[in-house]
């Protein structure tokens, strides 16, 4: 059993690698988020915010993650331009952003205090 759990993790591992290796935007989203994790430790905030950062961070870089996947399914399924196709893989990319647009605001929120008791 124990074998079939670290083969199991090492194929995710190798996936996850995959992903965020050969797709720009989610190598994008994944410095980003190591950077506002960063930033998070360098200006020492709350234990509360920081596990709000670390959600907020992982679940952008995982929902970019799932749309790069799902795009590439969709490209597999149905190579040629279809207006179908397009709104589809236009309304994902469009939650990605609003969840960008939403970490972007709580981050804003979280490290506002933070960046102002530091710098002013």
């Amino acid at each position: 059993m124990r074998i079939n759990i670290f083969r199991r993790t090492k194929r995710a591992l190798c996936g996850l690698f995959s992903v965020v290796t050969r797709d720009t935007s989610v190598r994008l989203m994944s410095v980003i988020g190591i950077l506002v994790i960063a930033a998070a430790l360098w200006l020492n905030i709350n234990g509360i915010e920081f596990i709000v950062v670390l959600v907020i961070a992982f679940s952008v870089i995982t929902l970019e993650g799932i749309n790069t996947i799902l795009e590439r399914v969709i490209d597999l399924v149905e190579p040629r331009y279809k207006d179908m196709i397009k709104e589809i893989k236009d309304a994902l990319a469009g939650f990605v952003l609003l969840a960008c647009v939403g970490a972007a605001v709580v981050g804003i929120l979280i490290f506002w205090p933070y960046v102002v008791e530091k710098f002013f």
